[in-house]
């Protein structure tokens, strides 16, 4: 895994291999150039998320929501 030209506070170098897979498990998209576009159901406005973005927010949710995190 390259770390170079990341900071040290960009999760992006967390990552760098990870991809996004098909239910057959085929790779389809690098995570680190991919985002999420969806309607925020409370604003009804459209807005995108970072891939990456996701996967630290449930890395860090993990532990203290494991009923919910699945």
């Amino acid at each position: 895994m390259d770390v170079l030209g990341y900071s040290s506070h960009d999760w992006r170098k967390n990552t760098d291999d990870a991809v996004v897979m098909d239910s057959w498990g085929g790779a389809m998209l690098r995570v680190n150039d991919s985002k999420v576009r969806f309607t925020n159901p409370k604003t009804l406005k459209t807005e995108e998320v970072d891939l990456s973005r996701l996967i630290r927010v449930f890395v860090n949710n993990q532990e203290s929501h494991k009923r919910s995190v699945k």
